[in-house]
């Protein structure tokens, strides 16, 4: 039965990607009543899902970085869904990275370390001082330092030098990986160093489980997610949030988490001022961008290559049922192709458009006869792949706050917000942390 807009609700949560949907299962996990409002048709936000030719597309990266320790992980635990939405390791001896013209395994074990090509004689003597950098750099002094400035004091010897920054665009989707933040870098890169099991983990059955998984946890603590329903407005009375209109009528409510882009978000306050969260700021947060390529092909020979790291292009390419199956027919592969682009790259139509046919030549050179065998193609242009870059001129403490202290009951999600974590890691963190303030609060109310 529809949630009463008259009686209102404890919480409205604007946004079903992976943090609206989060946030609001632990809420209502709690016995905090939740309605989700999302403008779209389907959940999942800039990560949903489409089914084509029997192929599972996700736009984004289908597998969790951190396994474990990773946030997807222990909200699906802690809301009790891991039985509905299971999460199974990824076979890290399928991950590859292209380097100097050839195809490289990625280490993953001191022992990968020694063997391989990817680091010369001399950069595998330095590599323990530099992860001994990593490890003991305090990261609280390098937020506006970038980290190819960091490494020049670090090492000097290319190839390790190359193998560092290679770390950066698969977990950042940043363009030029040397302008991320150092800080950032650190802290991204010491779980991989040091993991609390497996290295990644894969929802199986694609990553709609993990949302439809979250929806039913919604609903069964008696809340709604609600697809075309657009939020319009919010209402603020004597400071605090007192409902969220939706389809012309207002939803009345004790508190109200706003988990979407901020440029989504400048548009829902255009007529709502709010401390902090002016128009101008807002769209001074730069997102990454970039270029999906989803690829299904069939009758093609293939079960030791799962990720293929190109950091020459600053892309990733995935081929997804190498870890779940279940993502393409019998006899298919699926191919996820992310090439990250720069603003200005993001403005040449050229330079977009070259990205399908790079990503199918470098593919014929593994697989020379790939080309008449792709029965779907699908190419998508990400103007935000994710809500904000974590250069060091936009480091993660000048990111959004989750809590708006200015306004009692206002609270925000999602990976634009000064969250750890990186790509859906930051989302699922921003969601923990704001279940955890919104429920403090109303507890208090």
């Amino acid at each position: 039965m529809p949630l009463n807009e008259t009686s209102g609700v404890d919480v409205v949560v604007v946004g079903a990607g992976f943090a609206g949907l989060a946030t609001g299962a632990l809420l209502a996990h709690r016995g905090i009543r939740v309605l989700v409002l999302e403008r779209r048709p389907v959940l999942g936000g800039r990560a949903l899902v489409v089914k084509q030719n029997g192929f599972t597309l996700n736009y984004g990266l289908h597998y969790v970085v951190g396994g474990h320790a990773s946030p997807h992980y222990r909200i699906l635990k802690q809301i009790g869904k891991l039985d509905t939405a299971p999460m199974k390791p990824v076979d890290t001896r399928k991950l590859h990275r292209w380097r100097y013209g050839q195809l490289h395994q990625v280490p993953t074990s001191p022992v990968d370390m020694l063997a391989t090509r990817l680091l010369t004689p001399r950069g595998k003597l330095e590599l323990a001082k530099a992860l001994a950098a990593i490890m003991t750099a305090n990261p609280e002094g390098l937020w506006h330092t970038p980290v190819g400035r960091w490494l020049d004091g670090v090492t000097t010897e290319p190839s390790l030098r190359n193998f560092l920054l290679d770390l950066c665009s698969p977990l950042t989707f940043e363009p030029q990986p040397e302008l991320l933040s150092a800080a950032h870098f650190v802290l991204t890169v010491r779980p991989l160093l040091m993991p609390k099991g497996p290295l990644g983990l894969y929802p199986v059955g694609g990553w709609i489980t993990l949302f439809e998984a979250l929806a039913a946890c919604i609903q069964e603590g008696g809340g709604e997610v609600r697809t075309k329903a657009p939020a319009e407005r919010l209402e603020i009375a004597d400071g605090r949030v007192a409902g969220v209109w939706s389809q012309g009528a207002q939803v009345k409510c004790r508190a109200a988490v706003l988990a979407i882009p901020p440029n989504e978000l400048a548009e829902l306050l255009k007529d709502t001022p709010v401390p902090g969260l002016e128009t101008e700021r807002l769209k001074r947060i730069r997102p990454t961008m970039g270029v999906a390529v989803d690829l299904g092909v069939m009758d093609l020979q293939n079960e030791k290559i799962g990720t293929i790291e190109l950091p020459e292009f600053a892309a990733t390419l995935g081929i997804h049922n190498l870890f779940e199956p279940s993502l393409a027919p019998p006899g298919g592969h699926l191919f996820q192709f992310l090439r990250f682009l720069t603003p200005e790259q993001m403005q040449d139509a050229q330079e977009v458009d070259w990205s399908e046919e790079l990503i199918v030549s470098f593919l014929e050179t593994i697989w020379p006869d790939i080309r008449q065998k792709i029965v779907v193609r699908r190419t998508l242009v990400r103007p935000v792949l994710t809500a904000a870059s974590h250069r060091y001129d936009q480091p993660r403490p000048t990111l959004l706050p989750i809590a708006i202290l200015e306004i009692k009951g206002l609270f925000l999600a999602g990976d634009a917000t000064a969250s750890p974590g990186e790509l859906s890691n930051s989302a699922g963190n921003s969601a923990i942390d704001c279940a955890q303030r919104v429920s403090t609060l109303l507890e208090a109310m």
